[in-house]
């Protein structure tokens, strides 16, 4: 009886995992139309500058194997969700909405450690390298 709960409650789990991402996509489409309509129409460069972000990283990585070496995983779902999270929080400019999104990030990343997906290792690392270019981003860029 206690296996099958604890599989039953993997899989829903699973199912929190793979929802939160859609989700802060639904929720990144409201605040930059929220943008647009205060009239930072310039806002969304930001969101695009930071997928070229995590497509040369990804790159990179690809052709480089800079994780592999150092005995990791990229992250891809940790560096999307970070993008998302980062042009969530720069949108609403709320200290209430950062400390919620924040802790939604790192119950994610719990998450994706707990089911197995990723290690801190390879979430950490993907943290930090992201995190520093949507530093940059951020900082210079209108």
């Amino acid at each position: 009886m206690v296996i099958w709960n604890l599989k039953f409650m993997n899989k829903l789990l699973a199912i929190v995992a793979d929802g939160y991402l859609p989700f802060l996509l639904l929720v990144t489409l409201g605040v930059g139309t929220l943008e647009i309509m205060r009239g930072y129409r310039s806002f969304w460069i930001k969101l695009f500058a930071s997928a070229m972000l995590l497509l040369a990283v990804t790159l990179l990585d690809l052709y480089v194997h800079f994780w592999a070496a150092l005995g990791l995983v990229y992250s891809i779902h940790t560096a999307i969700v970070l993008v998302l999270v980062v042009f969530i929080g720069a949108g609403l400019q709320s200290r209430i909405g950062w400390v919620f999104l924040l802790t939604s990030l790192l119950a994610y990343l719990e998450l994706l450690f707990y089911l197995g997906y990723r290690t801190w290792g390879d979430m950490a690392l993907t943290l930090v390298v992201i995190g520093i270019g949507l530093g940059l981003i951020y900082r210079f860029l209108p």
